[in-house]
């Protein structure tokens, strides 16, 4: 059985033409982690604190033309099909161009084929309900080419940030008390470059956009500073002429933690560091970043992608990658951020063996849980992965539950219940 690396049916939009870039082959059925195509095993699910029976919903795009739904349940130790949900109709054959939910309240999906922003607010039993106005018209939606957070929110939820991959332009909207969709003053607002991935500071005072150069290489990243309403101010000195891919920002809003995201299936090479910037906190240059004393940090392997605990306390980040042989995924690996230096120093157990991996992680507003998606074709039928992983002391990775396979290549999100 030949094996190939997953990345192309799954939810960064991959046109066409990059299908050959990769699936994961696994006959009777693959599990996307570990290479024997085996489940773990089943045991107590803590999330740190022993937990509440719902602790998380998982949302993601079907391309039947569904949202899926799966709820994390720490009693029974499952992760399955949330009970008596509806799922809303949408687009078919369309991944979605971005999924994100904000104030744990409201779920925004971006849907290039119709250019639309459908919206939805969540119950506390995880049933989506249509906000009013949505869908919202989105004309400058287009595909994201591996751009995982080409739509994302400010940590307060009240801001929504979309970017425009043809016109090198990024879209703010105001989100109102019921949900609703509003433009921001001056809104879009004109970049330097092609945009790749978005993040915030921790604290949502700075917006900072990478560049997409050629296929996941970025050169460049824009930063800006965030009025109240949404309007958008560069920073004095931006672009900063760092090559990152992707960003992350913890929580104190002191430090971006970021990849070049090379892999050699992809670029031909890799870089096995991740890097971290301190942000000015005040003056002229507030907002503008400069690399911490002893970044870049040693990685085992190539960071694809990056995952950074947003809670108050969060001081967690992982890795996620595709092996150089283009056969699968790494396994993932962990680290401890510094709060007083910015230094990442590697989690215990690091690289972490035994679990699911992928290439996207995202973990949920408590902090104690870390959801890792893959894509895999089963011989010849495309499917989706999703593992739950238990975040332990010190950020160790423990899966209580069997995984789940599903045929829905699409985007996806994560939100503890409200």
């Amino acid at each position: 059985m030949k094996f190939r690396a997953l990345l192309s049916s799954v939810v960064m939009l991959i046109t066409a033409s990059l299908v050959g870039c990769g699936h994961y082959n696994c006959s009777g059925g693959a599990q996307f982690g570990n290479s024997t195509c085996t489940s773990s095993g089943s045991e107590s699910l803590s999330g740190g604190s022993g937990g509440t029976t719902t602790a998380a919903f998982v949302y993601a795009v079907d391309t039947a033309g569904t949202i899926d739904s799966y709820t994390l349940n720490t009693t029974a130790s499952t992760l399955v099909a949330t009970t008596n949900y509806t799922s809303p109709i949408v687009p078919t054959t369309d991944q979605g161009s971005g999924m994100v939910v904000a104030q744990g309240k409201y779920l925004y999906v971006a849907f290039p084929s119709t250019f639309q922003i459908f919206g939805y607010s969540i119950s506390a039993s995880g049933g989506l309900t249509a906000i009013s106005g949505s869908p919202f018209g989105a004309p400058f939606l287009s595909s994201a080419v591996y751009a995982t957070e080409s739509m994302i929110t400010n940590p307060a939820g009240t801001l929504l940030f979309v970017t425009d991959l043809v016109s090198d332009q990024v879209y703010v909207y105001q989100i109102g008390s019921s949900g609703g969709l509003t433009a921001a003053a001056g809104s879009p607002f004109t970049l330097p470059f092609l945009p790749a991935n978005m993040t915030t500071d921790g604290q949502g005072k700075y917006l900072y956009i990478t560049e997409q150069f050629g296929t996941h290489i970025g050169l460049e990243i824009a930063a800006y500073s965030i009025g109240s309403s949404g309007t958008l101010t560069a920073v004095t000195g931006s672009p900063f002429s760092y090559p990152m891919w992707q960003l992350v920002g913890d929580p104190s809003g002191k430090y971006l933690i970021g990849t070049e995201g090379t892999t050699i299936p992809l670029d031909g090479v890799d870089d096995t560091h991740l890097y971290v910037f301190s942000i000015q906190q005040s003056g002229t240059n507030a907002g503008a970043i400069a690399p911490v004393s002893g970044s870049p940090f040693a990685t085992v392997y190539s960071p694809f992608g990056i995952a950074m605990q947003s809670n108050s306390s969060g001081s967690l980040v992982y890795s996620f990658g595709i092996n150089d042989t283009d056969t699968g995924y790494n396994p993932i690996e962990g680290f401890e951020l510094n709060s007083s230096t910015g230094a990442l120093t590697t989690a215990s157990g690091s690289p972490f063996s035994g679990v699911s991996t992928g290439f996207w992680g995202q973990i949920d507003q408590s902090g104690q849980f870390l959801f890792v998606y893959g894509g895999v074709d089963n011989n010849g039928t495309v499917t989706t992965d999703f593992g739950a992983l238990d975040i332990g002391s010190g950020g160790t990775l423990t899966q209580p539950t069997s995984q789940i396979t599903f045929a829905t290549p699409g985007v996806w999100a994560v939100t503890d219940p409200n």
